[in-house]
């Protein structure tokens, strides 16, 4: 049985596509940790599949200075320090273990979330 040019282009076309969506699915995290698993991808991925800014963030958690009204009662106040308003994700991550960035250089005691 042999195959015309035309229809061997448009499989080998349609296997490249397969085989680049399997493998980019397979770098893509698919677990998104503690209270926000429940939100779909678009709520924090607008466009991108990228971390999203902090303007993202404020969507749902207000302003920098309402985070940091919340967080008021820890010491030192992540939210309230000498670097200013800093991206949420430097600290935070919905995929993977969040870490307190203020530590690179200092050693607080803090309890992420």
């Amino acid at each position: 049985m042999t195959l015309r040019p035309a229809l061997l282009g448009v499989m080998a076309a349609a296997l490249l596509a397969l085989g680049s969506a399997g493998s980019a699915s397979a770098a893509m995290p698919s677990k998104i940790n503690g209270p926000h698993a429940k939100l779909p991808c678009s709520t924090c991925h607008l466009n991108e599949m990228k971390a999203p800014l902090k303007e993202t963030c404020f969507g749902c958690h207000g302003s920098y200075a309402k985070v940091a009204e919340r967080t008021a009662k820890m010491n030192p106040n992540p939210h309230m320090n000498h670097r200013g308003e800093q991206q949420c994700t430097n600290c935070h991550s919905l995929h993977a273990e969040s870490r307190f960035e203020c530590n690179d250089c200092h050693n607080f005691k803090i309890n992420m979330k």
